[in-house]
């Protein structure tokens, strides 16, 4: 081991190029494991996590109608236990005092707490088996009882008495939300069990040991379509009802449950698999490199008599021993960019990067994994010499460099891979934020939940005219699936009065004269899709239970329904025009928007807001429209820049390899390029000899990079609808890119090398 440490300490540049290489390659990784596993392990912890499914009513997303599990148990003797849950926001009183906001109150079956545990602080699951007793969140307990235990008192939650029977604290990484109150279900009313529009949130059954998973599913689409056949005659042919507990976490929707997403977990995972290989490669390759320059170290222990797999051994234990003070090192970085990708990710389970015991292990394990694989190939080149040639000099002229070809080779593919997919990426997010909203909506302001009245704003000399609407194009809003003639489509209402209306600046195509404060206007496409008779037009019957029996105002151009990250094929818009009343949401037209107005209808909002509700930051969602647009852009813009700057890192890696592997050949034919340039070479001539040979390699990794670029872009490119054409450019691009980065990368150590004067270096010989 000293023998290598003082080896290592006569190479510093290969040593601190390795290095960096490995300790920013692994940091990254660390955090991507780290995250992916945490991620996909979310769902594991249920106790028969295996068992365990969630009624979903046919559609694409997380909800099932009430009379669903009644239908079902009944039926299906397999199902061993299940539980119902559904969220609301309301009224609460404490202390006499009003509780600000609305907090969240989750109605659940006592046998809830048996799919999703949670830790009770005091009280247990048997308080909610009466409907006056209730159990509290943890942190919603503190907030109003900071100076006391709530437990035993009295809570007027909309208009009934309860009493407080717990607290509950839910694990930071359960699956599901924290509530501030849980309650016991109540039976829904006649209307509600039948009714197309009112779900639930979640329905969970859990099977018996040894049922036949499928046909208990098969069975459940079976008895719900048929038992539910009126409410699904728009729907047929029905989706899967169920969804295995492992797939909820990255179901679509909104609802009682945390959210992942499924597609930034395997685009990060792919790319630090890809990050991973790039240094190993660059670290693999010096070390080919440098045992040629130990060698004759290793000649003379053989000769002494120690063996060849000694010596093998002796290689990959120094790898391993490298590898693992570097992944010391990349621990503490990656522990420090813990927070900087948790602010990137967004999402409701951030990123730890643990130092738990299974998380160590995990860490030790690869440390040695990486260390022997990177480890074996130098050991191999160095065995394989007879100690003999090596002592007399035969070595050097037997040295080969087909493997460091092979991995510079296969780490310019892999940047050229990256660069490709990280344009790729850029565009296509520049595309969705230029995408067609088929409305007008600069200078528009919008404040949702109806904390700000018209009244006070009317008055105001930068206000031209207030309308109400409930969401806007470019922001999903009201909505239901259907599946017709096979296919599925999401069908989006947009609920305006008629100010609203002319302020969005729907472009009309078609009007049937219909009163326009009281109307249902159709999008062109949802007017093939519906079939509507121009003639003769009619609300058809689904919408009834929407929008109510109003007449058709007309047709108008395509509008986005949802926003530019959410665009999927076959969505299509409505939009209902009414007199509304109450706390529907505000849309201003502005005549300017500097900080003065920021400032002053941000406090008109937060005024109305404690007027309201009692709390400052009621208001869901206020500001200016085209940038509420770009703000659900976010999660993409986030995704793009890890992209970015993975590949980054790549051509950092990359390049120093590069770097290095030159500086190493420069100085293996130094004596070559002085006997040339004594038979009449030149500077030039054997600048463009050496370099040439890297960039031979170069052309190679693109001519294999540019498809692998073309298959990841057109799988990444797959989940847009609304996507970009036209990009063969970016590959060429990235291959330029590929190309300067490696020409400069080996000019200098190449002219150090052709700059040295034949005399002096023949002088060594």
């Amino acid at each position: 081991m000293k023998s290598y440490l003082k080896f290592l300490s006569r190479n510093k540049l290969y040593a601190a190029i390795q290095a960096l290489g490995l300790v920013v390659s692994l940091a990254f990784v660390i955090v991507i494991a780290c995250y992916t596993w945490q991620q996909l392990a979310i769902t594991r912890d249920a106790p028969d996590h295996k068992r365990i499914y969630a009624l979903t009513g046919g559609g694409e997303y997380l909800s099932a109608w009430p009379g669903e599990l009644a239908a079902v148990q009944d039926r299906i003797p397999d199902i061993e236990a299940a539980a119902r849950i559904n969220s609301r926001a309301t009224s609460v009183v404490f202390n006499g005092l009003r509780v600000p906001g609305n907090p969240g109150v989750l109605e659940v079956d006592p046998e809830f707490f048996g799919f999703l545990p949670q830790t009770f602080v005091s009280g247990n699951a048997e308080v909610l088996r009466d409907r006056s007793q209730v159990l509290l969140g943890e942190s919603f307990a503190r907030r109003i009882s900071p100076d006391g235990d709530p437990v035993g008192k009295s809570i007027v939650i909309r208009q009934d008495t309860c009493v407080i029977g717990g607290i509950i604290r839910t694990p930071e990484r359960s699956l599901l939300r924290e509530s501030d109150i849980y309650r016991l279900f109540s039976e829904p009313d006649a209307r509600s069990a039948t009714e197309f529009i009112i779900p639930l949130d979640l329905i969970l059954v859990r099977l018996r040991q040894g049922a036949d998973h499928q046909s208990v599913r098969t069975l459940v689409d079976t008895v719900v379509t048929r038992e539910f056949a009126d409410m699904y005659k728009v729907n047929k042919p029905q989706r899967r009802m169920t969804v295995p507990f492992r797939e909820l976490y990255f179901q679509k929707g909104e609802n009682v449950l945390k959210r992942g997403n499924e597609t930034l977990i395997y685009v990060l995972l792919a790319v630090g698999i890809l990050l991973l290989l790039s240094a190993l490669f660059n670290y693999i390759n010096l070390s080919v490199a440098l045992a040629g320059k130990r060698a004759k170290e290793m000649a003379i222990r053989a000769t002494l008599g120690e063996s060849r797999d000694r010596i093998r051994g002796r290689y990959i234990l120094e790898s391993v021993l490298f590898v693992a003070a570097c992944l010391v090192l990349a621990l503490g970085l990656a522990k420090a960019l813990e927070p900087v990708f948790n602010r990137f990710l967004a999402g409701d389970v951030g990123l730890e990067v643990s130092f738990s015991l299974p998380y160590l292990a995990a860490y030790v394990l690869m440390a040695v994994l990486l260390g022997v694989v990177s480890g074996l190939i130098p050991a191999w080149m160095t065995a394989r010499y007879h100690p003999v040639a090596v002592i007399k000099g035969e070595q050097r002229r037997q040295t080969k460099t087909l493997f460091s070809k092979v991995f510079i080779v296969i780490q310019n593919v892999i940047t050229v891979a990256l660069i490709s997919l990280a344009l790729v990426m850029e565009l296509q997010y520049r595309h969705l934020m230029d995408m067609p909203l088929g409305a007008d909506v600069e200078g528009l302001y919008f404040i949702s939940s109806g904390t700000v009245g018209k009244d006070a704003l009317a008055a105001k000399p930068y206000v031209d005219a207030i309308g109400q609407s409930e969401g806007f194009p470019g922001q999903g809003h009201m909505a239901f699936t259907s599946t017709i003639d096979g296919q599925r489509v999401y069908v989006g209402v947009l609920q305006c009065d008629e100010t609203a209306f002319d302020l969005f600046g729907f472009e009309i195509v078609q009007d049937f004269n219909a009163p326009r404060g009281e109307a249902v206007w159709f999008t062109e496409s949802a007017a093939r899709l519906y079939a509507l008779d121009a003639q003769e037009p009619k609300l058809p019957e689904v919408f009834n239970m929407l929008v109510g029996e109003y007449p058709v105002g007309g047709i108008i151009k395509d509008y986005a329904v949802k926003g530019p990250a959410e665009v999927e094929g076959n969505q299509v818009g409505l939009v209902a025009v009414d007199k509304l009343v109450g706390h529907a949401s505000v849309v201003v037209r502005l005549n300017r928007l500097d900080a003065e107005v920021r400032a002053e209808l941000k406090e008109i909002g937060r005024q109305e807001s404690l007027r309201l509700t009692g709390e400052e930051e009621y208001a869901s969602q206020y500001g200016y429209i085209p940038e509420l647009i770009e703000q659900g852009m976010e999660q993409t813009r986030n995704l793009v820049s890890l992209i970015e700057l993975f590949m980054l890192l790549s051509t950092l890696v990359s390049l120093l390899g590069l770097v290095a592997m030159s500086a190493y050949y420069a100085g293996m034919q130094t004596r070559d390029i002085a006997v040339r340039k004594v038979f009449g070479g030149t500077v030039s001539s054997e600048t463009r000899r050496s370099v040439r040979e890297y960039l031979v390699l170069v052309a190679i990794a693109i001519l294999i990079g540019v498809p692998v670029a073309v298959f990841l872009a057109e799988r990444y490119l797959r989940q847009f609808w609304y996507r970009i054409d036209g990009y063969g450019w970016v590959f060429v691009v990235a291959a330029l890119i590929a190309l300067l980065i490696s020409f400069l990368a080996v000019l200098w150590q190449t002219l150090r090398a052709a700059r040295t004067n034949p005399a002096t270096e023949l002088k060594k010989e």
